[in-house]
């Protein structure tokens, strides 16, 4: 066994030889520190110093800090009498608490930037106790010059991932560092079960979120003699009044729209209609722990079941096309859904095209709203065709787009205004000043924008010239619909091919969060076709978000700041830097986010 100087000189001499090109085996060097040293010498990291960044948006309120508090301060008084140091970063490798056994090691470790606010991240100061732990998925012990930056190779760290205990993703690192001859085998261990009390703490908090919505399920269930239901992030709840209302793809219908509906409203009362043809009425109220919304409890009762054949006058009518952004028929059908968010929307919209008027769909990009609007108006015009005013077009010339919506055409033409909410605020003003100028209100003209449009943001006058409106819900609440729509979207990608996906990746399909929504959804399935053109596609043919980050995973304070990281990308088309000031994020921070959401380029 080689004593503690022969060691350091065999890895001083790989890592020389991997630092000239020569790429040695690399024998004696653990595997997983020779594999970061590869990596980090791929990223261009500086091996003659530390070249780290610096952040100003910590998050120094989070869970995590919080959850991690006590038992990085337990573990500072254990090591008390060492000369060490205890640190937690974030899941980026920017560090967030640190706490020092004496003043002595605190300032060697100023010296290489290993202070709260500055990032460890792998790819920026090399193999470490936090960045390589990120990397890896494991706990590591670097040991003196196993690290791969040389003002590090005086330090020993010990790093263990700190895991959400729903997700499985990792939330942070809590690492343990002193200087290398002060190095112990037990520091790998002590941060392990730290590292694991930690993760208890955080399955402890974060079940307060569910035992609020137990709590408020319990007393509602106790003075309701109906059908109870708690619909949650994680978790559903019924009685047995509830379990015997509905048969399971109403139920599961019924779910989906309380997810969608907690979202905006404090308190439901509305009716619902299922995919059998059934009418309930839901009332409750949402449940809110921290700011979090923690799920929703309502009471349903049945208002109408239907007579003989359970299908709705939309089922009845025959799909029309699937259409394309630009307009154009794929030559696919469109599935016919079960959420009653969507079917609500649709007859929304259907009632005011059959009349003519005016009508914006709200919802988030890739939903489906254009696609919407051009199918109900040919279902209803099949001779009529489909006239899309983008935005660009608008911003180069609102007079001229301003007419085109005013003068109707020879044949029925439905003109829709796509992604109003992308106008500047001179645009839309602009547009407005024109349309506002007919004596008559506007026909045949249909608009799309996201829903956070108001009356306040700059095309928020133009949505009242409109005189109906509906917003549709985002794909990850019309989960009931993924598989008729995978088929669909397979049946368009790959026509006259035996193409289908397999249990476990149609599982990975459905319980995947889509924040893209079918637009992503039928990107994946083209990328899953360029790997398995025919057959059956299997789960590791699809990209691998697909297994990152499950629907059920996200709080919705999460799902809004994902959703709003999509949009503001695509709105941007694609251009990070432009995103991340529109989002009045940092660059860096930014990534990380579409890291940790999964989030697709």
């Amino acid at each position: 066994m080689l004593d503690r100087a022969d060691r350091r000189l065999l890895l001083t001499s790989a890592r020389a030889h991997l630092l000239e090109g020569a790429d040695p085996a690399l024998r004696g060097v653990p595997g997983h520190v020779a594999a970061s040293w590869r990596r980090s010498a791929s990223s261009g990291v500086d091996p003659g110093e530390v070249s780290n960044e610096y952040f100003t948006d910590l998050d120094l309120g989070s869970r995590l800090i919080h959850c991690a508090r006590p038992v990085i301060e337990q573990l500072a008084e254990e090591i008390a009498d060492a000369p060490m140091c205890v640190a937690l970063t974030d899941n980026g490798a920017r560090l967030l608490v640190r706490r020092d056994s004496d003043a002595q090691i605190g300032r060697v470790l100023d010296h290489v930037h290993f202070a709260q606010g500055f990032g460890y991240a792998e790819g920026t100061v090399g193999t470490n106790g936090v960045g390589t732990v990120l990397e890896f998925g494991e706990s590591v012990h670097i040991i003196g010059a196993e690290h791969f930056v040389e003002p590090l190779q005086t330090f020993a760290c010990a790093g263990a991932p700190i895991r959400d205990p729903f997700t499985g993703r990792i939330a942070g690192v809590l690492d343990i560092s002193c200087r290398s001859q002060d190095s112990t085998p037990l520091m790998h261990s002590l941060v392990r079960t730290s590292a694991a009390r930690i993760e208890r703490n955080l399955l402890m908090d974060r079940d307060q979120t569910q035992q609020a919505l137990f709590e408020l399920y319990s007393r509602v269930d106790a003075r309701s003699r109906g059908a109870v239901l708690a619909v949650g992030q994680r978790m559903v709840m019924s009685n047995a009044a509830m379990q015997t209302l509905l048969d399971l793809a109403d139920l599961e219908a019924l779910q989906d729209h309380m997810r969608f509906a907690m979202t905006g409203h404090a308190r439901l009362d509305n009716q619902v209609d299922l995919p059998s043809g059934t009418r309930v009425r839901v009332r409750g109220s949402t449940v809110v722990v921290g700011g979090d919304i923690a799920g929703v409890v309502g009471v349903v009762g049945v208002v109408h079941e239907p007579d003989g054949l359970s299908a709705t006058a939309l089922e009845r009518r025959p799909a029309p096309q699937l259409l394309s952004d630009t307009g154009r028929a794929r030559g696919g059908r469109v599935v016919a859904s079960s959420s009653p968010a969507w079917r609500a929307a649709a007859a929304t919209v259907e009632q005011a095209l059959r009349a003519g008027q005016a009508v914006v769909v709200l919802g988030e990009p890739g939903t489906g709203r254009a696609t919407l609007l051009s199918d109900l108006h040919l279902s209803l015009h099949p001779a009529g065709s489909i006239v899309f005013v983008e935005a660009d077009e608008v911003e180069a010339a609102p007079r001229e787009a301003a007419d085109r919506l005013l003068q109707p055409g020879s044949e029925p033409a439905l003109h829709v205004l796509r992604d109003v909410d992308r106008l500047s605020p001179r645009t839309a003003q602009a547009l407005f000043a024109r349309l506002r100028t007919t004596a008559r209100p506007l026909e045949h003209v249909a608009a799309t924008a996201v829903q956070s449009g108001t009356a306040e943001a700059p095309h928020g006058p133009l949505l009242a010239l409109f005189r109906a409106s509906t917003s549709v819900p985002p794909l990850r609440h019309r989960s009931a619909d993924v598989p008729a729509l995978v088929r669909a979207l397979l049946a368009e990608l790959a026509p006259y091919r035996e193409v289908r996906l397999d249990g476990e990746a149609m599982r990975l399909v459905v319980r995947y969060c889509w924040p893209g929504n079918v637009r992503q959804l039928r990107e994946a399935l083209a990328s899953a076709l360029r790997l398995r053109p025919a057959g059956c596609i299997q789960a590791r043919d699809l990209p691998t978000y697909c297994s990152s980050v499950p629907r059920s995973s996200l709080r919705p304070v999460d799902e809004a700041e994902r959703d709003a990281i999509v949009t503001a990308l695509r709105c941007a088309g694609g251009n990070k830097v432009a995103a991340a000031t529109a989002l009045g994020l940092a660059r860096s921070t930014l990534y990380r986010k579409i890291r940790q959401y999964g989030i697709s380029d």
